[in-house]
């Protein structure tokens, strides 16, 4: 690689996607769903257990609980990538149709 690609500010001859120049998108989206999953599952869990205690069904809608959170949250990330994937695809039809 010559030493004028790595200089900072120069983004011309950088990859596209999840490569050396879109290193802080992928960690947005890495923190976005870290804390989404994060605070979906406390939520389900402390809800469940809420649930469980008013109707005496120990184990059941905390159960429940975790796991609509989890799919929630792995449904938040399915759109988030496509999202960042259609946002992408814009960026190189657009730098496409300038050349």
């Amino acid at each position: 690689m010559p030493s004028e690609e790595l200089e900072p500010g120069d983004n011309k001859n950088r990859p596209h996607g999840f490569g050396f120049g879109k290193l802080p998108q992928a960690f947005d989206l890495a923190l976005r769903w870290g804390l989404t999953l994060a605070l979906t599952v406390l939520a389900g869990f402390f809800l469940g257990r809420w649930v469980d205690t008013k109707l005496g069904t120990t184990p059941l809608f905390l159960l429940i609980g975790i796991f609509w959170a989890v799919g929630g949250s792995f449904y938040s990330i399915i759109l988030q990538v496509k999202k960042m994937q259609e946002k992408e695809e814009e960026e190189s039809r657009k730098s496409r149709s300038k050349d």
